[in-house]
């Protein structure tokens, strides 16, 4: 077999071995649907009836602009981090500082949103509130922990 063709042929399976690789991550991740992660409070609108989903969306939409602050904070806060980070003279402590003050804004932040869910949460049917504690329930850190197989 000549020296062209051979190279021809093992561009060929490396190619391959590349394209099969992408779609199998592709479907992986398709059928496990990573990336497509929302977060509760989306998941809280979407078991709602249209009328509660509108009102729900117009609390949190109102409760969001009232904070608006914390999201600007947060973000400066972030910048600030991000500047002392390319800086020559490398401060650690300035910089945690910062990003200190952002997780605090995102807490913050937070802590709004989630209060506004449990108020808006108070005037519905229990029945209407299960299907919001499933949505608690969902994503990331809220799953138990899987039990430890066997060795």
């Amino acid at each position: 077999m000549s020296r062209g063709i051979r190279i021809l042929l093992i561009g060929s399976l490396i190619l391959n071995v590349f394209l099969v690789g992408a779609i199998g991550g592709g479907v992986w991740r398709w059928t496990h649907g990573y990336g497509n992660r929302i977060g509760w409070r989306t998941q809280v609108a979407d078991v709602l009836p249209p009328e509660q989903r509108r009102q729900f969306r117009a609390a949190m939409r109102q409760t969001a602009l009232g904070a608006r602050g914390l999201v600007i904070e947060g973000r400066q806060a972030r910048a600030e981090a991000a500047r002392l980070y390319v800086r020559p003279d490398f401060d650690a402590a300035a910089i945690s500082t910062q990003l200190d003050r952002a997780r605090a804004a995102d807490v913050a932040l937070r802590e709004r949103l989630e209060r506004r869910v449990v108020e808006f949460s108070a005037g519905l049917p229990v029945g209407e509130r299960e299907k919001l504690a499933g949505a608690l329930r969902q994503g990331p850190f809220r799953q138990p922990a899987a039990p430890a197989r066997p060795r």
